[in-house]
């Protein structure tokens, strides 16, 4: 082996371990506790009914197709564990919708802190919005 790996191996051997050793406490620690490893999850769920978003004393009643979507969702684990089915509000705003005809919306979601929108299935409804 050349000279330059074999001279002074035991430092650079020791040399590499505290580098590992300060790596993994510097990306492990956090404000004075280890920090928990967390998985992020992936959960769908479907048959999420739409609901309709429109203007304070709109009267018109609003017909969207399809009724029901499907919603892929992700977070920590511990976070995916308490999520509930009516914690996931799927929404068209046809707020800005002045006139009556027919259009295609697309599917917003409510959604908790710290959990992610994936999916939605499918994106977008279409909508008949009869005349005043």
């Amino acid at each position: 082996m050349p000279d330059f790996i074999t001279k002074d191996f035991g430092w650079k051997l020791a040399s590499v371990v505290l580098a590992v050793v300060i790596w993994v406490i510097v990306f492990k620690y956090n404000g004075g506790a280890f920090e928990h490893v967390t998985s992020t999850v992936e959960n769908t769920y479907g048959d999420l009914q739409v609901a309709v978003v429109s203007k304070t004393g709109d009267p018109r009643a609003y017909q969207i197709a399809p009724l029901k979507v499907s919603v892929k969702v992700s977070g920590p684990d511990s976070v995916m564990n308490a999520l509930q089915g009516n914690q996931v509000q799927p929404f068209i705003d046809v707020t800005d919708k002045a006139s009556a005809g027919s259009f295609r919306a697309t599917v917003n979601v409510s959604l908790p802190k710290g959990v992610t929108l994936v999916d939605v299935d499918p994106s977008w409804v279409g909508v008949v919005a009869p005349g005043h």
